[in-house]
């Protein structure tokens, strides 16, 4: 379902035929240019929600509110809404008519709250059960969205007006205003709403344009992170939130902390600026977290596809009609890749051992990504130390070096270091093993020849008495 096209609500006609024989003829009459499009968005009724929603979801498309069939042109390259509704069809105009102008309802897919939505993206299709996600202007690449504002405050269905005209009416009327801004959509010298058109853009352009609402704020920062399938923890992701929100997961687990130990159940209350962690325990995707939080959603908030729908690259955008309360949702998706872990064991040996300093490792895994880990030996260890490097890419090959040996004054290597194997390769669910073996030799001191020395000359002190 969509905002405009050649097919009338509940059934789709073919292109051509009549229609287009007729609008040839008009054409032909008026000296303006034939011109056509690949695909001009059009009513695709469905039957609601027909795919799962994307995890971050905040609006499906579900329906028509108030409006009508238009017919008009779509204006030249180089036209300016800016300098006014045109008394004549500009040369070089396209012939365009409309099966649909006016609101479209949305509705939350889980709570079940409802809204009255514009179309701000006249040429693009949409369709009942497309998913939408809550945006800001700039998103939306659409011109003139301040002279869109204006529209949106002063008129239906925000207000009555314009007044003397069924809401039908209105709807088209506005919804044909606010395409003159934003795609140079011009209304047929005949068409029935041309006057209400031209008076509400004749409005807003002596008194707009209207500045971008405050939209309230919820993040999740990143909103994305590959994460072992062997189940170690990712993270952290930043919220940011101008109030608290409650925490839902989809084959993740959440925690408060880097190691996990604080885990977070469904529904819990998270505060704005906390920090989670998460780590992915099914094989399933989407999979991820979402954190939920009722808002009411100003007028002329903007709502793009949020690409979930199979088989859509791109749906029409949308800005709401009137002041709504949905549910925002922000969260983090985690793509799951097979992993493997590296057992690496450091062996410190030798007279010498327990003197040296802090001994450090680097291993280097490349392959799918790189991945590089550092693992320390604290000064003064003796025996083996093992440390095990989890969550790297199966299938990649990890080059060990030892780039601090911990020689110092008091210990020296006795020849250098032996690592076995010094590249290994990961293996999905598998733990790969190594040895790094460092053998130490003291550092003997001598002092030099002890000299007798020649006793010390006794002073006295004192005073003479008489």
């Amino acid at each position: 379902m969509g905002c405009a096209g050649g097919a009338v609500y509940g059934r789709r006609f073919a292109r051509g035929g009549l229609a287009r024989v007729l609008v040839a003829l008009v054409v032909a009459v008026s000296g303006l240019a034939v011109g056509s499009r690949a695909a001009w968005a059009e009513f695709q009724p469905g039957s609601g929600v027909r795919d799962p929603r994307g995890l971050f979801t905040e609006a499906v498309l579900t329906g028509i509110g108030a409006g009508r069939s238009v017919s008009g042109y779509d204006a030249p390259a180089g036209f300016d809404p800016l300098g006014g509704y045109p008394s004549t069809i500009p040369s070089g105009s396209v012939a365009h008519a409309v099966s649909y102008a006016g609101t479209l309802t949305i509705a939350d897919p889980v709570s079940g709250r409802t809204g009255l939505t514009y179309c701000i993206d006249l040429n693009t299709d949409t369709e009942e059960g497309v998913h939408y996600e809550l945006g800001v202007w700039s998103d939306a690449h659409v011109p003139n969205l301040g002279y869109v504002e204006y529209i949106l405050l002063h008129y239906y269905p925000h207000t009555s007006l314009p007044a003397g005209a069924t809401d039908a009416d209105r709807a088209a009327a506005v919804q044909a205003a606010i395409w003159f801004f934003s795609d140079a959509y011009i209304l047929a010298t005949s068409s029935p709403v041309r006057a209400l058109t031209e008076q509400i853009v004749a409005d807003a352009l002596a008194n707009g344009p209207a500045t971008e609402p405050q939209t309230p704020t919820l993040t999740v920062t990143p909103d994305h992170l590959a994460a072992p399938a062997t189940g170690e923890i990712v993270g952290p992701f930043t919220v940011t939130s101008d109030g608290p929100s409650v925490v839902h997961s989809d084959g993740v687990e959440v925690f408060t902390d880097a190691q996990g130990r604080h885990r977070l159940a469904d529904g819990a209350t998270v505060q704005p600026g906390a920090k989670l962690w998460a780590r992915s325990v099914s094989s399933t995707l989407p999979q991820g977290f979402v954190l939920e939080r009722v808002v009411s959603e100003p007028v002329g908030t903007v709502l793009l596809y949020d690409g979930t729908n199979p088989g859509m690259t791109e749906a029409q955008k949308l800005v709401l009609a009137q002041e709504t309360e949905l549910v925002a949702r922000a969260g983090a998706l985690l793509t799951p890749y097979a992993a493997g872990r590296l057992s690496l064991t450091k062996h410190i040996r030798g007279p010498g051992a327990g003197l040296q300093g802090p001994v450090t490792l680097t291993v280097e895994c490349r392959g799918t990504a790189t991945q590089r880990y550092t693992v320390t030996v604290p000064a003064a260890a003796t025996g083996a130390h093992t440390r095990l490097l989890s969550g790297i890419h199966a299938g990649d090959h990890c080059a060990i070096t030892e780039t601090a040996s911990g020689a110092n004054a008091q210990a020296r290597l006795d020849g250098p270091p032996l690592i076995h194997p010094a590249t290994v390769t990961i293996t999905a669910d598998q733990t790969a093993h190594a040895t790094a073996t460092d053998t130490y030799a003291r550092i003997q001191h001598h002092r030099p020849p002890h000299h007798k020395r020649s006793p010390a000359p006794i002073m006295v002190t004192g005073r003479l008495t008489g």
